[in-house]
């Protein structure tokens, strides 16, 4: 490999004020790496790093983003390397058994394929899945510029890699303090200070974000990235007070497709005259479908033999409209 030197030990981070590490991404280039642990969480293992100075832009594994790249910040970095002639600041990447896999420097890969560079700077740590994952959040949210809807992504993926390194957190959730208690608030307290900074909102705010975060899909999450107007903290509140999934998904489509410029509209759109409104048996049956969609095989088995008899009458009673052409509003069936 061009360039390579090796260092043995393992590396303690710093705290890096700008993540983005390029002058067209944050104003100015930074040699610091992120620190991956503040206050409020348990220390994580240290990876252990090697710096190697170059590697092949095509060696270079992208494989399941938590952020997408945004094709302004990617053009600008661009316009830069042309000035410049190289990238300022190493990509953090992780060996993996086939080759190399980014875990920080998106943008910057990104321009460099559209700039033409062969080669790029970079620093490569050997270190586990959850761990790379952890860098990956904490190089994004300790300061680059996020949307609401990345930082919903980021700050939800902390959390579950904090339960991780404390599960008793995750045991309290079911305990007398309710879902947000101390412990809880801890495990994003090191991120709250700048989610607060950037969006003006407070600790209630941040944990809505972080609600909205857990419950969205990754069809969900696709879908309010590619809607023509940028989803705004206020369509994730709305989003995260909704307890039907279906609602959720049907506010995520309508914002991914543009038939809503805002989760607010969408919702009034599903409620007001002229639009097609779902009969009680039929929310009912939305909401069985869901459920049922969501359980495990075993517990399916489960409301089968419960239920069985009825099922079959039921399936019966569907059979024979079939065969004779006779259709049953919803509002005339039978609702139990």
């Amino acid at each position: 490999m061009p360039g390579a030197q090796i260092i043995n030990g393992t590396f303690k981070p710093r705290l890096r004020a700008d993540t983005g590490g390029h002058a067209a991404e944050n104003g100015g280039p930074s040699l610091e790496t992120p620190e991956f642990n503040q206050s409020g969480a348990s220390p994580m293992t240290p990876p252990n790093w090697q710096k190697i100075q170059t590697l092949q832009v095509s060696d270079i594994q992208v494989v399941e983003r938590l952020r997408t790249a945004s094709p302004t910040a990617v053009a600008s970095i661009v316009s830069s390397i042309h000035e410049v002639g190289s990238i300022l600041q190493p990509l953090l990447v992780r060996r993996v058994k086939d080759g190399y896999r980014l875990m920080d420097g998106l943008h910057r890969l990104t321009a460099a394929k559209e700039a033409g560079l062969e080669e790029v700077p970079v620093k490569v740590s050997e270190c586990t899945n959850d761990q790379a994952i952890r860098i990956e959040v904490d190089a994004n949210v300790a300061g680059a510029p996020l949307t609401p809807l990345d930082m919903a992504v980021f700050l939800a993926e902390h959390k579950r890699l904090y339960e991780l390194d404390n599960p008793e957190t995750a045991r309290g959730k079911a305990g007398a303090h309710g879902r947000w208690n101390a412990t809880d608030i801890m495990s994003v307290a090191s991120f709250s200070a700048n989610a607060a900074e950037v969006f003006g909102k407070g600790g209630r705010h941040i944990r809505r974000l972080i609600s909205v975060g857990e419950k969205l899909s990754k069809e969900e999450i696709a879908q309010l990235r590619s809607a023509p107007n940028r989803v705004q903290f206020k369509d994730l509140e709305h989003i995260a007070k909704c307890s039907a999934e279906a609602d959720r998904s049907a506010i995520c489509i309508a914002l991914g497709q543009g038939e809503a410029k805002s989760a607010k509209e969408a919702l009034n759109r599903m409620k007001s005259p002229g639009d097609p409104v779902q009969s009680t048996p039929e929310m009912q049956a939305s909401k069985l479908s869901d459920a049922f969609a969501r359980a495990s095989k075993a517990a399916r088995l489960e409301f089968v033999r419960r239920n069985g008899e009825e099922l079959a009458a039921l399936l019966a009673e569907v059979q024979k409209q079939d065969a004779t052409g006779e259709v049953v509003p919803f509002s005339s069936q039978r609702e139990a």
